[in-house]
């Protein structure tokens, strides 16, 4: 974290060792003097780490003899017990705030309690004692490789968990995703019935990445390759600015529109799509007389765009309400029978994506 104070660095390396076992009990830490050479810190920095370790019941420290990892002893109380923690990708976003109420019905008739916490807040060594604090996860993933991870600590430590928007392969939770396969053919659908030929399908991130965007992109493909249309696919896969990335979509759909031609644009989600709409605009194209515009999620902004957004809506009130039915089952009757629950969606047609 950019901003970190240096002493929480030494206090979060340590205490992920701690919980990881690199350091196990009575193992004696690094002394004030070692810490400020090891991380090039002052020594007050190093010792207000060891404080902080201490403070937290983490180790103790014998006079003359240094800092030692103290035994732990897990004592879960009732309200952390009760508390279910919603991972999200980002503090303030407002659909996640759909997500919550839905969840939040699902627990109006049990104890249970929702916390939700940033992906950042993971950073901080938080993973390593998630068994001890929670009763289960709603954990909606940022992409692949980070979700392995996570999701990896998570069944080490036998911790009931249902991931929201996104599946991962090869790992053992009921996961809550919208129908992206269909909202990807819908998309391409609109823009075929306005006898639009050149169909691009717009994607900031790789594939590979993000499984919602990947099923987007294959319900773009069957409906493409259903009408004969050639597929026109343009990917960020090199790490461009966006800005950069979209001066090249820009010349793609300039080589493609004239005046008897427009282009039509499905693009990966609503705030790509926002911002892609805004630079097209920037730069003398008009939408959508000249090229057309789809996103998918339908976020708040999408509505108050000029001209308004075209979109496929998810229903994420509905879907925060199945995940949170799904944890409740899972904390209460542990299954190892999961599976992906798919929630259908549907266009929001508004002025961007009426070419004619």
């Amino acid at each position: 974290m950019k901003n970190q104070p240096l002493y929480k660095k030494i206090y979060q390396d340590l205490k992920k060792q701690i919980f990881t076992g690199e350091l196990v009990e009575d193992a004696q830490l690094p002394t004030e003097l070692e810490l400020s050479e090891m991380y090039e810190v002052s020594r007050i920095t190093s010792k207000r780490a060891l404080v902080e370790l201490e403070t937290e019941g983490l180790i103790y420290r014998v006079r003359g003899k240094g800092s030692f990892v103290k035994k732990r002893e897990f004592v879960p109380t009732t309200n952390q017990n009760d508390t279910v923690l919603f991972i999200m990708p980002f503090a303030q976003n407002e659909g996640f705030g759909n997500y919550a109420e839905g969840i939040l019905e699902s627990f109006k008739d049990t104890d249970f309690r929702l916390q939700m916490q940033p992906h950042e807040w993971l950073n901080s060594g938080n993973d390593y004692t998630l068994k001890q604090d929670y009763a289960g996860i709603i954990y909606y993933p940022i992409n692949t490789q980070v979700s392995l991870d996570f999701l990896y600590k998570c069944q080490v430590q036998g911790i009931p968990v249902v991931i929201l928007d996104k599946s991962i392969e090869k790992i053992e939770y009921d996961s809550v995703v919208a129908d992206n396969h269909s909202g990807g053919k819908i998309s391409a659908e609109y823009f075929i019935e306005q006898d639009i030929e050149d169909i691009f399908f717009i994607s900031a991130n790789r594939l590979a990445d993000v499984s919602s965007v990947r099923d987007r992109y294959l319900g773009y493909l069957s409906t493409m390759y259903k009408h004969q249309q050639e597929p026109l696919h343009l990917v960020n896969d090199g790490g461009k600015e966006l800005e950069d990335f979209f001066g090249d979509i820009l010349e793609k759909v300039k080589a493609k529109q004239t005046a008897k031609n427009s282009v039509g644009l499905v693009v990966e989600n609503d705030v790509i799509a926002i911002r892609l709409m805004t630079y097209l605009k920037q730069h003398n194209l008009k939408v959508p007389e000249d090229v057309g515009i789809i996103g998918f999620d339908n976020i708040q902004a999408a509505s108050l765009m000029d001209p308004p957004l075209t979109t496929i809506a998810q229903n994420f009130y509905k879907m925060g309400k199945v995940a949170g039915d799904l944890l409740v089952k899972q904390i209460n009757f542990p299954t190892k029978d999961f599976s992906e629950h798919i929630l259908p969606v549907k266009l929001i047609e508004r002025e961007s994506g009426k070419i004619r």
